[in-house]
């Protein structure tokens, strides 16, 4: 009986004076936070670090699903940071049931080195169209017409040369599908965007009419911000050092794949097919992953694609900046 007393007051004393866990156990790992991006070269590229296990935090666990769909799941509220395009980024912060931040420029029609572009205008060789003007009454295809591509080409159109939407007739199909029309003769001028424009860019067999990027950038000073690295407010609101993690890890990620473009590139094409030379071009000429802070004349260049998407009826206002971009 003594004997189990003593046990009793060991066990006791134990009780009383263990030092109280703060933190420990499951409450001490670090969160997971799953976010999805475009299954695009450049999504891969700069996210290999992560995905391979090449590169981690020691803030956050980051998982990450690369999905065509990548804008709708943000929309749906699946993903509390993913890549969102300027336009659904727009659309969003006016439809979408909460409210969203964007945390800086994602990818950007702009190469490492120059600005070849990838929002382009081809038409074909000997063509008698001379100038964007003479895009007034015919037919010309736009790879969806609620992208935040085909409402800049459209908005510098109008900006530009005073050609208004309706005085084009506009046709609606993937860039392969749209270069085939051209081919046929069966549209006058089409807008290629992504892999299909820098490999059209590449072969030659079309002309280059219009290059909607480098228009782009002489008026606001700035490359084109195709999407945003985007974040639900509210997770943010409550997640702040998390949502940090997780864009700093983004960067270190982005920065280790870009020293090693032509070794990625090499795996790419082992696991995805093409042309490794290609996709190292591309990246280097026609478009990259900047992460960039929105502010500046960035900051105007994207109001301006936001006023675009507007004056097309795609949303009704547009927000203030300070309600949307996040300052670091």
């Amino acid at each position: 009986m003594k004997n189990r007393f003593m046990v009793f007051i060991v066990g006791l004393l134990v009780m009383i004076f263990a030092p109280v866990s703060l933190g420990c156990g499951a409450d001490s790992e670090k969160p997971t936070v799953k976010i999805v991006m475009a299954p695009y070269f450049g999504s891969w590229l700069c996210t290999y670090g992560i995905t391979s296990g090449e590169v981690a935090s020691d803030e956050v666990e980051v998982t990450i699903d690369l999905s065509l769909k990548f804008d709708d799941q943000m929309m749906a509220g699946n993903y509390p940071i993913g890549a969102m395009n300027t336009a659904a980024f727009a659309i969003g912060t006016e439809l979408a049931s909460f409210d969203l931040k964007a945390l800086g420029v994602y990818l950007a029609h702009t190469g490492l080195e120059v600005t070849d572009g990838v929002a382009l205008v081809y038409v074909k060789p000997g063509s008698s169209l001379s100038s964007p003007a003479d895009l007034a009454g015919k037919k010309v295809g736009v790879p969806g017409l609620n992208s935040g591509t085909a409402s800049t080409f459209l908005g510098l159109l109008k900006t530009e040369y005073g050609i208004e939407e309706n005085q084009i007739t506009l046709v609606d199909n993937a860039p392969p599908q749209l270069l085939e029309f051209l081919r046929k003769g069966d549209i006058d001028a089409t807008l290629v965007l992504g892999d299909p424009s820098v490999q059209a860019y590449a072969s030659g067999e079309f002309q280059v009419f219009w290059n909607v990027d480098q228009a782009f950038e002489a008026r606001y000073g700035t490359y084109n911000p195709a999407s945003f690295l985007a974040v639900r407010a509210d997770y943010a609101a409550a997640n702040p050092e998390t949502t940090r993690a997780v864009y700093e890890l983004l960067l270190q990620s982005r920065d280790w794949g870009e020293e090693r473009l032509e070794e990625l590139s090499e795996i790419y094409v082992a696991e995805y097919g093409g042309n490794a030379a290609f996709y190292q071009n591309a990246y280097t000429r026609h478009y990259s992953v900047t992460f960039d802070g929105v502010e500046g004349a960035l900051e105007d260049g994207v109001m301006a694609i936001f006023g675009f998407v507007k004056d097309r009826g795609i949303i009704s206002s547009i927000p203030e900046p300070e309600d949307i971009f996040v300052k670091w």
